[in-house]
């Protein structure tokens, strides 16, 4: 079906569940909407990630927002002015404001240089889709990542991670004789403990985005032949603050479980890595940000105002490895993500369709 209408394009995109893995039919609806708003050279990856173009030559500018949303299946339905859906707020409703943008600016652009348009995947678990996009070396002057900032604001700054798996190893008895056992889910408990207690170390008066923050993920284990618990599994999310990079958080990891098991000879923790992104801070006086702010205020009427986040975005991952100006910008507020009551406003998601644009246009027109 050709869809026409970018409050039914989004609603479309609803419809359709796409958690992190799960990516391909709604690719296949943002390609077909893309064919039929005029993009060219359209077309999907090895990853899975859809891109589209608008105009050509240079400059490039790239807009890139992701496909994927965590799961968790929310009916897709239409009250007043609020659409509810899985992804309504994080992130359909930027990469269809994106999308209508770009190919309402199909008119003037040709004279301007090319708009990109990036529907990436997996940015919810691991940033598959964005790595790749990186590996192919796209010639932009500059990106816009598509994430709820809210109408009138602008994400600048957002934390790293890093997930750690650990798992603790006892010996293990009969449950009779317990007082000669260790338990490994009470020592992964302790271990836990000992993990947010040092971090508490790296508490920042300044708040929770210069902060080192874990948050336990999951606890597992199971139960062993001779009763007593051998075996934990703990798996922990780790948000770094602009100033710790990854080794260094690592480090502390492996310096707080060598003191764990010196303390605890009848206790092992072997620890993983299973996933690190980068603290990244965008900066703030580029062209971007000016064209970004400048179209704010215009459809508005109000000043942007710039925003930390304590999450992370591929943002981090773009950013840390190209060194051009870049932004996360789009509706919605970003309190609703990830929750079963996630919803866009049509207002908002439509007025940041027309913010997208100004913005294009005028980073196209002054390079």
């Amino acid at each position: 079906m050709v869809l026409k209408d970018p409050v039914l394009f989004l609603r479309r995109m609803l419809e359709v569940y796409s958690p992190s893995g799960r990516e391909e039919q709604v690719a296949r609806l943002i390609i077909d909407e893309m064919r039929s708003l005029g993009f060219r050279n359209v077309r999907m990856n090895s990853a899975g990630n859809v891109y589209g173009e608008i105009g050509s030559g240079f400059p490039s500018i790239l807009l890139c927002g992701h496909m994927d949303t965590v799961p968790g299946k929310i009916p897709v339905r239409l009250e007043g002015d609020r659409l509810y859906g899985r992804g309504a707020v994080d992130a359909k409703s930027s990469l269809a404001a994106m999308t209508w943008a770009a190919a309402s600016l199909k008119p003037d652009i040709q004279r301007l240089g090319r708009i990109i348009v990036a529907g990436v995947v997996e940015e919810e678990r691991n940033a598959r889709g964005i790595r790749q996009l990186l590996r192919e070396d796209f010639d932009v002057k500059c990106a816009i990542f598509g994430e709820p900032s809210g109408l009138k604001n602008i994400t600048f700054a957002y934390k790293g991670r890093i997930y750690m798996r650990m798992i603790c190893k006892t010996r293990t008895g009969h449950v009779g004789a317990q007082h000669m056992f260790r338990n490994a889910i009470e020592e992964a408990f302790d271990l836990w403990r000992c993990i947010k207690n040092a971090c508490l170390k790296y508490q920042s008066p300044y708040g929770i985005f210069y902060s080192l923050t874990p948050s336990l993920i999951r606890i597992s284990s199971r139960r062993s032949t001779g009763g007593i618990p051998d075996r934990c599994l703990l798996e922990i999310d780790l948000r770094t603050p602009p100033k710790i990079r990854s080794a260094e958080a690592i480090r502390l990891a492996n310096s707080i479980i060598e003191g764990f098991e010196a303390k605890n000879d009848s206790v092992s923790i072997s620890l993983r890595v299973k996933d690190i992104v980068e603290p990244f801070v965008a900066k703030r006086d580029t062209f971007l940000m000016k064209a970004l702010s400048e179209s704010i205020r215009e459809v508005t009427g109000e000043q942007a105002k710039f925003l930390r986040k304590t999450g992370t975005g591929d943002m981090n991952v773009f950013g840390t490895n190209r060194k051009i100006p870049v932004a996360t910008y789009g509706p919605g507020d970003s309190s609703l993500s990830h929750t079963i009551c996630e919803y866009i406003k049509i207002p908002e998601y439509l007025k940041s369709i027309e913010v997208y644009k100004r913005t294009v246009k005028k980073v196209l027109s002054s390079l």
